[in-house]
């Protein structure tokens, strides 16, 4: 027949006891900071439903605000669609002079090319 376990904690075990104390002294800011973790890891998740828009060469490209007058002649981007890779990668090459990087689970807004390549390799878990 197995022994009954402890009701009360023993005495000699300062290590339990002290954690136990510590607990119900802190149990409020512990509550606090349990929210504020789960808001951050809310954050978190809803950036990666955010595309990065990489160009040819891997680099982000800055998001321009619809007040700004382009200057000059308009170039006409390639056609570029939306990805989200299986797994992390680092500094991918594809191309001369490029180096892309991907992180597990963000969708990522690149060229064609450059999403029918990691398609190919089995790299590809989403088109979006």
């Amino acid at each position: 027949m197995p022994a009954n376990p402890r009701t009360k904690r023993n005495p000699r075990d300062h290590t339990g006891n002290q954690k136990a104390l510590l607990a119900e002294q802190h149990a409020e800011e512990m509550a606090k900071r349990q929210g504020e973790l789960a808001m951050h890891h809310a954050e978190q998740r809803a950036g990666l439903d955010e595309p990065i828009a990489l160009d040819d060469k891997g680099r982000t490209i800055q998001s321009v605000s619809e007040s700004q007058e382009p200057e000059g002649p308009v170039e006409i981007p390639p056609e570029v669609v939306t990805i989200r890779v299986a797994c992390d990668l680092e500094k991918v090459t594809i191309g001369q002079n490029t180096a892309f990087d991907f992180k597990e689970g963000q969708a990522y807004r690149v060229p064609l090319h450059v999403a029918q390549h990691l398609d190919r390799l089995g790299y590809v878990w989403q088109w979006l």
